[in-house]
C-alpha cells in the first residue's frame, strides 16, 4: 500500500506512520510523475488551479494511496483544506489525515545556502521532507543570484539559474522543516539579485510581486511549463545583473 503526503507534514506524524507502516511506499503527490498528465484533474478542478494541486489530484486518480497525510492552513494552502472533502469523494476507503504543521524545530538550510546547482538542490529539499538527517552536508557559498518560492511544477524554469544560487521563500522553509514560518519566507540577502517566482492561479503571487518591488527583483508568475518569453525575462534579468 501507498502513503501519499502533500506538502510538509508534521515530523511526530511521520515518525508515527512509518513506524506504524515500515514496509508502505511514500510518494510525495505534490511532483510530477512520468506517465501521470495533471490534465487527469479536469474533471474535478477549475481551469483556474494551480498546477500543483492539479498534480495532486491526477496522482492521487493514478496512485491511489490507501493513506493521505494533508497538511492544510498556513502550513500549506487553502487550496489543500478544500481539496479534501473531494479526494474523500474520490476515494472513500482512502484513510486522510487532515493536519497543520505547527514545528518549530529548526534544522537549518545547508543546501540552500549551498554553490550546488539550482535543481539539484530543489530534488534535495524535496526528496528530504520525510528525513530529518541529511545524507551529506554540502559547502555554503556567497549567492550571486537567489530563487525565491516554491519548488515549480517545471524544474527546467531552475536550469536557467547559476549554481551559486540560494533558495528562499517557502522551499527555504521546507528544508528547515517549518513551512509555516513567516519570517523565513520573507527572508532575502541584501543586495542579491532574486527572481521571485509563483505558479499562475497561487496566493503567493500577492507576496511574491511585492517581495520583487521591495528588493528590486524580477517577479515570475508560470503555470505549468515555461514559455520562451519566460524563459528570455529569467535570462536577460540574471545577465544584466551580472549574475554569471
Amino acid at each position: 500500500m501507498k502513503i501519499g503526503f502533500t506538502g510538509v507534514p508534521p515530523l511526530k506524524l511521520i515518525s508515527d506512520y512509518k513506524g506504524s507502516y515500515p514496509d508502505h511506499e511514500w510518494v510525495d503527490l505534490d511532483v510530477p510523475v512520468s506517465g501521470i498528465a495533471k490534465r487527469k484533474s479536469a474533471v474535478y478542478l477549475p481551469d483556474t488551479t494551480c498546477s500543483i494541486i492539479q498534480t495532486i489530484i491526477a496522482n492521487i486518480l493514478a496512485l491511489k494511496p490507501g493513506i493521505i497525510i494533508a497538511p492544510t492552513g498556513p502550513c500549506k494552502c487553502d487550496s489543500m483544506r478544500f481539496l479534501i472533502p473531494l479526494i474523500k469523494k474520490i476515494l472513500p476507503g482512502t484513510q486522510i489525515i487532515d493536519c497543520v504543521n505547527k514545528d518549530k524545530k529548526k534544522f537549518g538550510n545547508p543546501v540552500s545556502v549551498s554553490s550546488l546547482p539550482l535543481r539539484k538542490k530543489f530534488e534535495l529539499i524535496t526528496d528530504g521532507v520525510l528525513n530529518t538527517a541529511p545524507d551529506y552536508v554540502p559547502e555554503s557559498c556567497k549567492p550571486v543570484a537567489g530563487f525565491w518560492g516554491v519548488p515549480p511544477y517545471d524544474f527546467s524554469v531552475l536550469d536557467l539559474f547559476p549554481d551559486k544560487t540560494h533558495v528562499y521563500g517557502w522551499t527555504r522553509c521546507m528544508e528547515n522543516k517549518t513551512p509555516h514560518n513567516p519570517e523565513l519566507e520573507l527572508f532575502v540577502d541584501d543586495n542579491v539579485p532574486v527572481v521571485f517566482f509563483s505558479q499562475s492561479f497561487c496566493q503567493k503571487n500577492i507576496l511574491a510581486k511585492e517581495l520583487a518591488r521591495i528588493h528590486k527583483g524580477l517577479y515570475v508568475e508560470i503555470d505549468g511549463l515555461m514559455d520562451s518569453s519566460t524563459k528570455a525575462k529569467i535570462t536577460a534579468f540574471l545577465e544584466l545583473r551580472n549574475c554569471f
